[in-house]
């Protein structure tokens, strides 16, 4: 429904006007309206998911610590208070009297984005709910990820070694461990053909990550 500043039709409209309601207003109203809380529960899930999945299939080299520190950061309350500001989403929450006359504080905005992704959840389902969230995640995570120190250590490693151009840098699998559908990769990190760093993961990427980042500390404790 455009005139809320989103851009989704809504088949069912009451439930983008619950969205936009809060409590407080709610209460204040004798027809016992309902408020945007369960929306905005049902919200704050959906949105865990979608970005869960969204950090899983975007960005292979981080750990599953690494991709909780990322999602803890992104999803917050600041991120969403952001969304409904770009949004203006100021203009359409209603809120009761007794909020200091009718004050939307920064809580209240972040927890209408969540109740908006659930109302879209329920009237469209999980794709629209998506496609919705992705507007604005994917720059929230690289913000994120390159801001606050969740680095790829190859890239890293890289442009460390290379200011001898006559560097040679390798990864190689030493061993793999486990049945096909848990396998654990070992990977040693060479560096003119002398073992730098190793590491070991799910994955050969995150094995190599592991292997730089050790050459990486290894590295700066000769330094």
């Amino acid at each position: 429904m455009y005139k809320y500043n989103i851009k989704y039709e809504f088949k069912n409209e009451s439930l983008i006007k619950k969205a936009f309601t809060h409590s407080s207003y709610a209460y204040e109203r004798k027809d016992k309206l309902e408020s945007n809380e369960r929306l905005e529960f049902l919200g704050d899930a959906v949105l865990e998911l979608i970005s869960s999945q969204y950090i899983y299939q975007n960005y292979p080299n981080l750990s599953e610590g690494e991709m909780t520190k990322v999602r803890a950061g992104v999803v917050c309350e600041k991120t969403l208070f952001k969304i409904a500001t770009e949004n203006n989403f100021s203009d359409f929450l209603k809120v009761g009297k007794c909020e200091k006359n009718g004050k939307k504080s920064r809580a209240m905005l972040a927890d209408c984005v969540e109740a908006v992704i659930g109302a879209i959840y329920l009237d469209g389902g999980y794709e629209n709910a998506k496609q919705y969230i992705l507007q604005y995640l994917p720059k929230f995570v690289l913000e994120y990820v390159n801001g606050l120190g969740v680095k790829d250590y190859k890239t890293t490693l890289q442009e460390e070694l290379q200011k001898n151009p006559e560097c040679r840098i390798e990864y190689i699998v030493e061993k793999e461990t486990g049945p096909e559908h848990d396998k654990m990769f070992f990977v040693n990190m060479l560096y003119n053909d002398m073992v730098l760093g190793n590491g070991k993961g799910k994955t050969k990427k995150e094995a190599e990550q592991q292997a730089a980042k050790k050459a990486l500390r290894k590295i700066k404790n000769e330094e």
